[in-house]
């Protein structure tokens, strides 16, 4: 197992480690490294050796820093210098350290060093100038045969891998977390209203994996497509906004054993029921009504938490 030390000047490594954490977890093997005013290159070294005494002898270890010349940098390289499987990687950045952290179980040092550098340069994009169109989109007016999965099966239907609760739908706790989690073939986000705004639909399709078909859809579309025999046995990851839509999908015949709720943004009014997820009383009657239909309610932001159960009592007890 590569070991991470992530390096910066001031509190930035802090924080984007903490930044990480939201969208890919705790990770007990990702070290946080300061650099404040007063300090020099020798604080620099007692610190990274201090880890370094701390971890298995001879483990692969990992700089990222901001910097190339920069005081993080040189001291890392005295590092690095005199020890054996440790390098350095410059230019540190969220996408960079989300896809290390996600490669590192199964990659080798030199791999994973090769990893940060692609993700550190093909992660700079601009709104005007975007490198590749958006991907592939159901608008609401398109018939649900038109929907791009390939399939032949009969009197079936598709597997929904996961469905999740998510306001913000594709972003990156669902590409870099569940999407490779549930091994999906592809990610349908259920929303009439964002379906129908064509801005928000193009911006979720920019971020969504390249590995992935990703899709903007109506409840409506999503329930004929659920239904067509030619999608059986897809393993779909399905994103909605709100637990009503989740009734309306049941309602028109979509199988739902168990619901992933991952965050939902606080509104004026609303009730916490976990720090990532504010509910109204609309929404607790809704999920009251999954619960009665036996559909099993669990809190999980990342794939790497555990699950916490939503039961009626943990509803009941929120006071409007």
């Amino acid at each position: 197992m590569t070991h991470l030390i992530v390096a910066t000047h001031g509190k930035f490594s802090q924080a984007l480690v903490e930044s990480a954490a939201m969208v890919y977890g705790e990770d007990e093997n990702t070290h946080v490294v300061t650099f404040l005013p007063g300090e020099g290159g020798e604080h620099l070294v007692e610190k990274y050796q201090a880890i370094i005494d701390s971890l298995p002898e001879k483990e692969p270890l990992l700089f990222l820093v901001d910097l190339f010349g920069g005081s993080p940098y040189n001291a890392a390289s005295r590092i690095a210098a005199q020890r054996e499987n440790t390098d350095i990687v410059t230019g540190v950045s969220l996408p960079m350290l989300l896809e290390v952290l996600d490669a590192k179980e199964d990659a080798e040092l030199d791999a994973l060093v090769e990893t940060a550098k692609e993700v550190g340069v093909a992660a700079v994009k601009s709104f005007r100038n975007k490198q590749a169109t958006p991907k592939s989109v159901i608008k609401p007016n398109r018939t649900a045969e038109a929907a791009p999965l390939s399939g032949d099966a009969c009197g079936a239907h598709m597997n929904i891998s996961l469905l999740r609760i998510d306001s913000r739908l594709i972003h990156g706790q669902v590409v870099t977390s569940w999407a490779k989690a549930v091994k999906c073939e592809a990610i349908f986000a259920v929303s009439d209203e964002v379906a129908s705004d064509d801005l928000r639909r193009d911006l979720l399709l920019q971020v969504a994996p390249e590995n992935l078909k990703c899709y903007v859809i109506p409840v409506e579309k999503a329930i004929k497509v659920y239904h067509n025999p030619k999608y059986a046995g897809k393993n779909i990851l399905w994103l909605v906004t709100c637990p009503a839509d989740i009734l309306r999908l049941i309602e028109g015949g979509v199988k739902v054993e168990a619901v992933n709720v991952g965050g939902m943004t606080y509104k004026e009014g609303n009730k916490l029921l976990s720090d990532a997820v504010a509910v109204s009383k609309a929404d607790v009657e809704a999920f009251n009504k999954l619960l009665e239909l036996g559909v099993h309610l669990s809190l999980q932001q990342v794939a790497n938490n555990p699950k916490v159960e939503i039961t009626t009592q943990k509803l009941n007890a929120i006071q409007f």
